[in-house]
């Protein structure tokens, strides 16, 4: 496990190999669609009014999935009534399926 500062906060993030180890650090592109999923996740209306204040605490990365594929990202919340957890991955544009958990966006270049 590592630790990286995602939008200005600190974030342990595990990156789960293809082979099931870990240990390894997140790449660049890595933490530009988790940095992207977190913006996109605290400035969505339903997410900031379920969830005020909430910080990212921690990440999985899990490479055996493709950056498209859901549950690519796991990304767990601190907030004021506990913890919340959702699933990210990049897609073609961003949305919000609130009551699953999963959220998707768009990074340009990708």
């Amino acid at each position: 496990m590592t630790g990286a500062t995602i939008n200005g906060q600190t974030v342990e993030i595990e990156v789960i190999e293809a082979d099931g180890g870990s240990g390894a650090s997140p790449t660049p592109a890595e933490l530009t669609l988790i940095a992207a999923l977190d913006g996109y996740l605290r400035k969505h209306p339903a997410f900031a009014e379920a969830y005020p204040g909430a910080r990212l605490t921690r990440v999985d990365s899990n490479r055996m999935l493709r950056d498209t594929d859901e549950g690519r990202f796991y990304l767990r919340y601190d907030h004021a009534e506990g913890t919340t957890e959702f699933w990210g991955h990049l897609a073609e544009k961003p949305a919000l399926d609130f009551e699953r958990g999963i959220a998707q966006v768009k990074v340009d270049g990708r």
